[in-house]
């Protein structure tokens, strides 16, 4: 089944991918992954008999096929933010960023800057020469791109880098009448002028921001604006760094249960796709919301591990007068798949 999260982890948003579990009934388990309505991946044979149905069904659902119940999502990786520069506008982004739910990759030449992105939340640091750094970035349409460099020259550099990369997005910061000059420039030089015009700059949302806090505020905007138009339901990065051991994270010990919510009614704290990586150790990576259901949650993964059962459709309830009891804001209903990685 790893093959399966490694291609989870290569997903691109200029591609459609389409997951699909069983998580009730004779083939509990068993997965199916489509790329542009092409199976890439299938742990069997049930769900690949099945595919225009997943094909047709909604973008998230619980559907029946055959009597066995089927959890279909659209699939994307975790998004990932480049930022090159590390100025005072860089910090506040990368916080917000990280606040948000990206991966942040931050780029300059100065040690003494990159160590300052890194004390501000950075997950990866590359100190150098712009032009060069980015060449050891894979973009892709899950990548987002933020210039905020010290100088035009460096901007220029990067931005001659990124066009000729995959990307969902990318930002420049300046002036409008300088943007106009740079984009005429560079539209005189050849590059295409859908592409060039498609840049975000000047960089944010107008908002009238001021100081480099409300400018990341109004960065992040954008950008938020940007990724949601996607209806991809995102497989939390650190939850895949574990069970793969990527990205400079070390791989889960111990059994590990994938706890992921697959339903939800009521004012639940945490949306349908949210995980959980959770071990027969203790040990957690990602959330399904917190609280009285996320101890349920491992209280059943722990019951599950002294048993040996791999799969598990739970179903836990709290009510409002439960809730409040409990000091949390969020009833409802919570169906959560438990699934032994």
């Amino acid at each position: 089944m790893r093959k399966y999260y490694e291609l989870i982890e290569q997903t691109d948003n200029n591609h459609q991918y389409r997951s699909a579990t069983v998580i009730e009934g004779k083939n509990t388990g068993e997965k199916i992954l489509l790329e542009n309505g092409k199976v890439i991946f299938s742990s069997g044979s049930f769900l690949t008999q099945h595919t225009e149905e997943i094909l047709a069904a909604g973008n998230t659902c619980i559907t029946v096929m055959d009597g066995q119940s089927v959890y279909v999502e659209l699939a994307g990786a975790e998004n990932h933010m480049v930022i090159c520069g590390a100025g005072h506008v860089a910090m506040p982004i990368i916080q917000i960023a990280k606040l948000v739910g990206f991966t942040v990759t931050v780029i300059d030449d100065r040690k003494e800057f990159t160590d300052k992105a890194l004390a501000a939340g950075a997950d990866n640091v590359i100190t150098g020469e712009f032009e060069a750094s980015l060449d050891s970035v894979e973009g892709n349409g899950n990548t987002f791109f933020v210039i905020v460099t010290r100088g035009h020259s460096h901007d220029n550099k990067c931005l001659r880098s990124i066009l000729k990369k995959n990307y969902a997005y990318l930002g420049m910061m300046g002036s409008s009448r300088r943007i106009s000059i740079v984009k005429q420039d560079m539209i005189n030089e050849g590059w295409p002028e859908d592409k060039i015009r498609d840049i975000h700059a000047p960089i944010g949302l107008k908002i009238n921001s001021d100081t480099p806090e409300e400018i990341a505020v109004s960065i992040l905007a954008e950008i938020i604006q940007v990724k949601n138009s996607s209806k991809d339901i995102i497989f939390p990065r650190p939850v895949l760094d574990r069970i793969l051991g990527s990205h400079h994270q070390e791989e889960m010990k111990g059994r590990r249960m994938l706890c992921t919510i697959v339903d939800k009614q009521g004012a639940a704290p945490r949306e349908v796709g949210s995980r959980m990586l959770y071990s027969d150790r203790g040990e957690q990576t990602g959330t399904i919301g917190g609280g009285l259901m996320e101890a349920l949650t491992k209280r059943k993964a722990d019951e599950m591990f002294a048993q040996g059962v791999h799969y598990s459709l739970s179903h836990f309830q709290l009510n409002a007068d439960a809730a409040s009891d409990e000091g949390e804001v969020c009833g409802g209903d919570l169906y959560v798949f438990l699934e032994e990685v």
